[in-house]
């Protein structure tokens, strides 16, 4: 009687094989996807840490954070000039040589001196990497406007410009209409107040190519769009508001709304880290801020001397 060795897989034994090996990689792919999103949430967190330096060494120099905003809702600068188009940027800009980024701050300056709008400069569209979250697939951002990036100061917990006449200049946060906040006047504790905090991006071109969504546009902001409220907590679903026909809505991202004739607008802080937002505090540390925080501690957090007695950030 003779014998034959078999040699190769039967077709059962072959599919079971790719089964479990289909197996084996659907187990495996959250594992890494959440890998790579714990090295993004970590260069983030650096990305706000440097900020944060360059925040303080600012102050140091100039014994005040930068303003933030140059220029008012109203389109008036103080002192007063003839256009006011060249001073439609933000603390962005001021803290440049501060990010290693000396050259750039002075092509923009130069372009300011002689009147260009400080979106039309062409530094302007300069990419910033330490603007720019890891996560969002979004950036870098580059339109007509300018670059735009994910970090963004916050400027209270109220709407921007939602108490009337020049409540731009008058927020309880650290960023406003040509502020001047300096270190001491954080009575609530620099380690309990939000410096900086983050948004999501859209696209350029986005659901409408004809509309450029100035959201995080540091170099044309002069309508909330570059400043945080936390008028709500982060990744909510209630939507920013924003200057008619200058956004474009995104239910899932970046949700929002036209101000209309109001004039009160939000940008609410948002990201796509998954559960909540990365969160620069005034003493230079970054916590992650879980979506589900209380709305009270997220509010306090906010102003810089509103005397709420709260936990706090961790």
């Amino acid at each position: 009687m003779r014998t034959h060795s078999r040699l190769g897989f039967t077709l059962v034994e072959l599919l079971v094989v790719i089964a479990i090996i289909g197996v084996l990689i659907a187990l495996l792919l959250p594992a890494v996807q959440q890998a790579r999103e714990a090295a993004r949430r970590m260069s983030c967190s650096n990305n706000l840490k440097q900020i944060g330096i360059a925040m303080h060494t600012y102050h140091d120099t100039h014994l005040k954070f930068p303003p933030g905003y140059f220029q008012t809702l109203g389109y008036e600068v103080r002192p007063f000039n003839t256009s006011g188009h060249q001073f439609r940027y933000c603390y962005a800009r001021s803290i440049l040589p501060y990010m290693e980024q000396q050259a750039l701050w002075e092509q923009l300056d130069a372009g300011q001196k002689i009147n260009q709008g400080s979106w039309q400069i062409d530094a302007a569209r300069t990419v910033v990497q330490g603007y720019m979250c890891p996560s969002d697939g979004a950036g870098p951002k580059v339109s007509k406007e300018g670059f735009g990036g994910n970090y963004l100061g916050v400027h209270g917990n109220s709407r921007y410009y939602d108490q009337g006449g020049n409540a731009d200049e008058r927020m309880n946060g650290m960023f406003f209409a040509l502020s001047k906040v300096r270190m001491g006047d954080v009575t609530d504790g620099t380690s309990h107040t939000l410096l900086v905090s983050e948004i999501n991006l859209i696209p350029e071109g986005g659901v409408d190519a004809s509309v450029t969504d100035r959201r995080g546009m540091y170099n044309m902001c002069y309508t909330g769009n570059a400043t945080i409220s936390a008028n709500v907590t982060p990744n909510s679903p209630t939507p920013d508001v924003q200057e008619a026909g200058r956004f474009v809505n995104n239910d899932q991202y970046a949700p929002a709304v036209s101000a209309g004739s109001g004039g009160v607008y939000a940008t609410y802080a948002r990201s796509h880290h998954p559960g909540g937002v990365q969160a620069l505090k005034v003493d230079g540390s970054v916590s992650f801020v879980a979506e589900t925080i209380d709305s009270v501690i997220w509010r306090a957090a906010a102003t810089r001397d509103g005397g709420e007695v709260t936990a706090g950030l961790q």
